[in-house]
């Protein structure tokens, strides 16, 4: 009869986990430019003279030397094999004695990112056209009230200019009433209190006077100066560059 014995302190060896992936990182040369220039040259070299297939790697570009105007720029291109690739890789590589530090991601989580990157940047563009429409809603909306104001405003002043000619030939009425029938002002009064009350808004009366019975005005425009229809208005004649001389029959004169 054979013993056997078995120590129970004896462990099972230890499984040997997988190797890290393998990264190879070359340094890459861009000509003069504008940083952005500079990268996508970089960036077409270092896929051009990928040590793989470019479809079965993942590469990542580091600059190494900062950007000045008129002078070249160095890169750092480090490539993985894509397959090799199962979770986040973080990683240190020498480029010609000078450290880079990289980061690669296996696809999923590359075409999670984009998908993310797309829904923020359609909720931003969203996110401005609202703003835009409704800035834009709102100058339109202000400047809609500031016409109607001013519409009114004018209203307004059109509407006190009258009720103040109207005052002013109420006044001109009693006293031409009060005067004596032989008064020799009369007539030239009771001329220049309907050419004050009958005057347009936009009318631009120059001078008035008053001759041998007849009153006339200089006004600029072709237009006649006068909205009332109670007297006839005659044009006579230029009476300067963009003026004319305006003759106003007298009350009661048949046209």
């Amino acid at each position: 009869m054979v013993d056997v014995d078995i120590d129970p302190k004896v462990e099972p060896a230890p499984s040997v986990g997988a190797p890290p992936p393998r990264v190879f990182a070359r340094a890459v040369q861009a000509p003069p430019g504008w940083p952005w220039e500079q990268t996508r040259g970089a960036s077409l070299e270092a896929r051009h003279g990928a040590p793989l297939p470019i479809d079965e790697t993942q590469l990542q570009l580091k600059r190494l030397t900062p950007w000045r105007p008129s002078q070249g720029a160095k890169f750092a291109a480090c490539y993985i094999r894509a397959a090799e690739l199962h979770t986040r890789f973080e990683t240190v590589v020498d480029v010609e004695g000078q450290p880079v530090s990289v980061i690669f991601e296996p696809p999923e989580a590359l075409v999670r990112r984009a998908r993310q990157s797309l829904f923020i940047g359609l909720a931003a563009a969203a996110l401005t056209a609202l703003l835009f429409v409704s800035i834009a809603g709102a100058l339109l909306a202000r400047a809609e009230g500031e016409a109607q104001l001013a519409a009114l405003e004018h209203d307004a002043a059109a509407k006190l200019q009258r009720a103040e000619a109207a005052q002013a030939l109420r006044r001109q009425s009693a006293a031409l009433a009060a005067a004596q029938p032989g008064d020799r002002v009369a007539a030239p009064l009771s001329d220049l209190a309907w050419a004050m009350a009958a005057h347009g808004p936009d009318a631009r009366i120059q001078t008035w006077r008053w001759e041998r019975g007849v009153s006339r005005v200089e006004a600029r425009g072709d237009a006649s100066p006068f909205t009332d229809s109670r007297r006839g208005v005659v044009r006579e004649a230029p009476a300067g560059r963009g003026t004319w001389l305006w003759r106003i029959e007298p009350e009661g004169a048949t046209r």
